[in-house]
């Protein structure tokens, strides 16, 4: 049934693949400096191999702006962000696939009782702002260098038309393999909570993780949807929008390229780290965005006379409609899912506010008062949750949020052979495996009862206070180890 499910997420991915591809390669085409086919060919394998290898990243940033916890959630997420693409996509209007999938995950939100974390929604949005203007100002910038170089070349017109031809190639490869690795999180992020695959380990050391093959398919759909649809698409970047010659297409894909693998590489942002430099967010960002914006100051850098604005409009017109529209799509369809095919769109939850947790709330730090009104009582929704306790107006909403998760309800029981059949134990060391092996059988009834046994060790230690951009990273990086522990050790249908 999972494959069923995930057609939801592939159809995404053909949409993305029918969409995007023109953000890549459409100024290319369109100055007929490269050929559809040869322009698929490349944008095919590379896109692949990004998301594959760096896929992880972004998709993890989205996973918390709402983790959806259902298989039929997340396939109706993903239904609902792919109709609302198509559906613009019709219009010959590219529309960003990252809005899209932001819009459809917030509307599962609200439809099952959970708190958007506006933290991350805020990263995300802040990023694609961001994206748009770097990649105007990076793309001026290049514009104003190539220029007098160009006009200085003594390069034969043939010679130089070759050195452009090879140019596009080589970044829309760069380009391909960025958008693969930022916007694989689009297309089947909302299924990593809930995927079967096991790690596969290929020779002695390299190891393909069940998120990996779930990318792999994901990028297959792409590559369907650059063959069958994509050349749509092509000519609103590379042609309407504005006028470009062989060399801006290639200044406007550099500028793209370089953009999308900044918000993406887990390499440079570990690099980064490791020279104690300020990091950039992995966040899935808006290639349709970025292209544009590179365009726009391309267009902007030569005077702006030939900007075609009715079309940049239309263009900023379905970035605002295309989440709004995925919003509706996907609350009224989960709504119908639910409702009238009786399928489970999210996991039952439970909070509940006893001796244990309220103890643990207050260890942490929050006034035992500003839980009057929750005390002794459980709960359904994070909403209703958050009504009562905003009410007194003694919390923060990020407070509340704390404290909503240590009241959650995950029944855990420690089963080592859950990993090692999923093939997940090959992503934690030796030594902390053994300290697994000391809590075998063990159950507890909330996430933070199993993280305070696990942290009384050094394998599984955390920075308290974390000083520099490194021991957040440490802290992040065994956020996600334990993550792989709850899923894995879930006992929700046995109740413990």
């Amino acid at each position: 049934m999972f494959f069923f499910y995930l057609l939801s997420g592939l159809f995404l991915g053909w949409s993305l693949g029918a969409n995007d591809t023109g953000n890549i390669f459409g100024p290319a085409i369109e100055t007929r400096m490269l050929k559809f086919k040869s322009a698929a060919l490349i944008a095919s394998i590379f896109i692949t191999l990004g998301a594959v290898f760096e896929g992880s990243g972004p998709s993890g940033t989205l996973g918390k702006l709402g983790s959806v916890d259902a298989l039929g959630g997340a396939f109706t997420v993903a239904l609902a962000a792919g109709l609302a693409i198509f559906l613009i996509v019709r219009t010959r209007i590219p529309v960003s696939t990252s809005q899209t999938i932001v819009g459809s995950i917030i509307a599962w939100n609200v439809f099952s009782g959970r708190l958007t974390d506006y933290r991350s929604l805020l990263t995300i949005a802040a990023s694609w702002v961001v994206a748009f203007v770097l990649s105007g100002v990076i793309a001026a910038l290049l514009f104003y260098i190539v220029r007098p170089l160009v006009n200085r070349s003594k390069l034969h017109l043939l010679r130089q038309d070759l050195v452009v031809r090879f140019g596009l190639i080589v970044v829309g490869a760069f380009g391909a393999y960025s958008l693969g690795a930022n916007n694989i999180a689009n297309v089947v992020g909302v299924f990593v909570p809930v995927s079967p695959f096991k790690d596969i380990l290929i020779g002695s050391h390299f190891v393909l993780t069940g998120v990996q093959q779930l990318y792999l398919l994901g990028a297959l759909s792409v590559v369907v949807g650059i063959y069958t649809y994509s050349h749509k698409v092509m000519r609103t970047v590379g042609k309407d929008l504005f006028q470009l010659s062989p060399i801006t297409a290639l200044i406007a894909l550099l500028a793209e390229a370089i953009v999308l693998f900044l918000f993406a590489s887990q390499g440079l942002y570990n690099l980064l780290l490791s020279l104690g430099l300020p990091t950039i967010p992995l966040v899935p960002v808006s290639s349709t965005q970025v292209i544009v914006g590179a365009v726009v100051g391309i267009g902007l850098a030569k005077g702006g006379k030939n900007i075609r604005y009715n079309i940049l409009g239309k263009i900023s017109l379905a970035w605002v409609t295309a989440p709004v529209l995925a919003f509706l799509i996907s609350f009224a369809t989960l709504f119908v899912m639910q409702n009238v095919f009786e399928l489970k769109v999210q996991q039952e939850a439970n909070y509940i506010f006893d001796r244990n947790s309220i103890t643990k709330i207050v260890e942490d730090g929050f006034d035992s008062a500003a839980l009057s009104t929750v005390n002794g009582r459980s709960f359904k929704t994070e909403h209703d949750i958050y009504n009562e306790l905003n009410e007194e107006h003694l919390l923060t909403r990020n407070e509340i949020m704390k404290i909503i998760k240590i009241a959650e309800l995950y029944p855990l029981k420690i089963e080592l052979v859950k990993l090692n059949n999923t093939g997940m134990h090959r992503r934690f060391t030796e030594a902390q495996l053994q300290v697994l092996k000391r809590y075998e059988g063990k159950t507890y009834q909330h996430k933070w009862q199993f993280k305070r046994e696990l942290t009384k060790h050094n394998e599984f230690k955390r920075y308290a206070a974390p000083a520099n951009e490194r021991e957040k990273n440490h802290n992040r990086m065994l956020d996600g180890k334990l993550e792989v522990l709850y899923r894995s050790f879930s006992d929700l249908d046995g109740k413990n």
